[in-house]
């Protein structure tokens, strides 16, 4: 019976494993700009782009989502100005992240799939926009400016949060030998 049950449980995730993979790889480019966005009882999932100022799940890499740019999956409409310096920061990181235009990125997805899944997308291990991306966050921090009004988020949280991301992509990028 135990045997079964294990026998079931990699199934269910090696199927869900597999239909996260193909419904990334079917994703064009503009497929990173989607977001989490908070609803009065839920979070859901959407593709457009974002046209407001938001401060939301301010410690929570995978949610967070910062002025029009700055979060996972989550970035602002095209021709929409940054809410502040921090924000511009994270626009500047996906103009870099495009204009790389690479196609192939590893993710890990170690708790669902137990190893590495292989998915199209931007060059997000490019250790130029990495490197230029944290150092703008740094003099964002350095330079004392204000937020925009109505963020609810500590800008040095938020700063730190994608620093240790950005961190974990300048090491993938080195070990995959991104430039």
């Amino acid at each position: 019976m135990a045997k079964e049950c294990r026998n079931s449980l990699k199934l269910a995730l090696l199927v869900s494993c597999s239909l996260l993979v193909l419904a990334f790889s079917s994703f064009s480019v503009q497929a990173l700009n989607i977001g989490v966005q908070s609803t009065d009882s839920a979070i859901s999932l959407s593709k457009e782009c974002s046209r407001k100022c938001e401060s939301e799940f301010c410690s929570v890499p995978p949610f967070l989502r910062y002025g029009k740019y700055c979060g996972l999956l989550y970035s602002g409409c095209p021709g929409e100005k940054p809410c502040d310096g921090l924000d511009a920061c994270c626009m500047k990181h996906d103009a870099c992240v495009q204009a790389k235009n690479k196609v192939i990125i590893y993710l890990f997805i170690y708790l669902l799939c137990g190893d590495g899944a292989l998915l199209h997308a931007d060059d997000y291990l490019s250790q130029e926009c990495s490197q230029n991306f944290i150092n703008c966050m740094n003099n964002f921090r350095n330079s004392g400016a204000h937020t925009f009004k109505g963020n609810t988020c500590q800008a040095d949280e938020v700063i730190d949060v994608i620093s240790v991301v950005m961190e974990a992509a300048l090491l993938a990028g080195r070990a995959l030998h991104k430039p």
